[in-house]
């Protein structure tokens, strides 16, 4: 909870420290780097947390100079396309800036290895500690260097620190024996396993970049700044709450995967905490994000509030269809995976083209509209050859949602000229107030709602 709360008071500091242009040129690396960041895991962490138990010494180490033999090959590859990273946005301040988040490939890769070590040892809490000292650190040295005048090198120091920060805890943290590299060690169905996930990440790519690469080079930073901002302070809570989660998911699933029921079982619990802790943040930052993004961003930044709530649609049901990943990965089912990548990847893209003569808003919109018309293809496609059904899904996630667009209804019906004199916190923390107590009248009147609320606080202490 403090990491959280850090963040955001980081976010909300740099984001008055810093223009929307500071964040675009910075976007417009990072969606370029991105291509070169599919390659930096070779889907080897997770082969090697799907592996569970019966991964040896050995082959952990061999996959370790693995993983940091591609990170250098990124890093150098990286530099060298600096110049070209340039021409394509013609902005010449990228050619450095390029050359130095290179680095970070290089630096993650130090510590892929033992993450994934703590991973599947269930070492949860290590590898938390590494990971929030680098988030602290990152953060921390960002707005130090923003105060200095740094601009936009204030975030890619930033990033940079906290990357080395959280690969050397790793490192101390993780149990992982490293011996020399050695041949004969069995690691190439591994090496099959990481390559459908690294494909996957390929095509992954162009879903998750497109429409930055696309924005910046046709709308110009500020734009691509007003949009890379909204878009990271939606995923920022949905983040910090899906990636836990699915962290430890995957590591039970793959240990259940014998067990068809269990499974299954464990499926519909974890997508119902999923969705029942996602879907009613998303609903309310999207009808209160007037007043979030005015308390976090700043009066620069309300070209963002559309966009926002334009994505804010995707991000509702997002986190809990992304669990149809985990469902194929943890089943070991790499090569439908790798599937579900390609479709997603060629419907989002199509999204993207089609509205970015729209500007930002127009590809915020598509992209919503593609989640929604991919959702049950791909979810389908996920439960082949699970005891998993349609049915598991949308009974995870109908009470959830249920009761977060009765809250979201709330606050849209309140009066809004009860607010307009209101200061901002003031107004959020109403809104908020009527959120809630609409959300738990709609948990309350869903059948068995009570009893399953109840029931999460099982969950979640077997998730910790």
């Amino acid at each position: 909870m403090f990491t959280v709360l850090f963040s955001l008071a980081s976010t909300a500091v740099l984001a008055r420290l810093l223009a929307p242009e500071d964040f675009g040129l910075v976007a417009m690396v990072m969606s370029v780097a991105a291509f070169a960041g599919v390659f930096k895991d070779f889907g080897l962490s997770a082969a090697a947390v799907q592996a569970a138990d019966s991964l040896t010494p050995a082959q952990a180490s061999n996959l370790f100079w693995l993983n940091l033999a591609v990170g250098a090959l990124l890093t150098l590859a990286t530099m060298a396309s600096a110049p070209l990273v340039g021409r394509i946005f013609d902005q010449a301040a990228l050619v450095p800036v390029t050359v130095c988040m290179a680095l970070s490939f290089l630096l993650a890769s130090l510590g892929t290895q033992h993450a994934a070590t703590l991973q599947r040892l269930l070492l949860f809490r290590r590898k938390a500690a590494a990971d929030v000292a680098g988030a602290l650190l990152s953060f921390g040295l960002s707005i130090l260097l923003a105060l200095q005048g740094y601009s936009y090198w204030a975030l890619v120091w930033g990033t940079l620190a906290g990357t080395l920060a959280t690969s050397l805890l790793l490192v101390a943290l993780s149990p992982l024996p490293l011996q020399r590299p050695r041949l004969g060690q069995g690691v190439r169905h591994l090496l099959r396993f990481g390559g459908d996930v690294t494909a996957f990440e390929f095509v992954n790519y162009f879903h998750r970049n497109l429409d930055n690469v696309l924005i910046g080079r046709f709308w110009g930073a500020e734009a691509l700044g007003l949009y890379s901002r909204a878009y990271q302070l939606l995923m920022f809570p949905i983040n910090n709450l899906r990636a836990p989660i699915n962290t430890v998911a995957f590591a039970a699933m793959s240990k259940l995967r014998g067990d068809p029921e269990q499974f299954r079982a464990y499926y519909r619990k974890v997508s119902f905490l999923l969705a029942l802790t996602s879907m009613p943040v998303v609903a309310f930052l999207a009808v209160a994000a007037e007043s979030v993004l005015a308390l976090l961003l700043g009066p620069r930044w309300s070209g963002a509030v559309p966009i926002f709530q334009a994505l804010a649609l995707a991000g509702f049901i997002q986190p809990v269809a992304s669990l149809r990943g985990l469902v194929a990965l943890s089943s070991g089912r790499s090569r439908d995976y790798l599937f579900l990548g390609v479709i997603n990847a060629v419907g989002v893209c199509l999204a993207f083209a089609v509205g970015l003569r729209w500007g930002p808003m127009g590809v915020a919109m598509a992209y919503s509209i593609a989640i929604y018309a991919l959702l049950y293809p791909t979810v389908k496609l996920s439960f082949r050859s699970t005891r998993i059904r349609m049915s598991d899904f949308w009974s995870a996630i109908g009470q959830p949602a249920c009761a977060s667009v009765l809250g979201a209804a709330a606050v849209l019906m309140f009066p809004r000229v009860w607010l307009d004199d209101l200061p901002v916190v003031a107004a959020l923390a109403a809104q908020a107030a009527v959120f809630v107590m609409a959300w738990l009248i709609g948990n309350v009147l869903w059948p068995g709602g009570w009893r399953a609320l109840r029931e999460v606080r099982a969950l979640l202490r077997q998730l910790r």
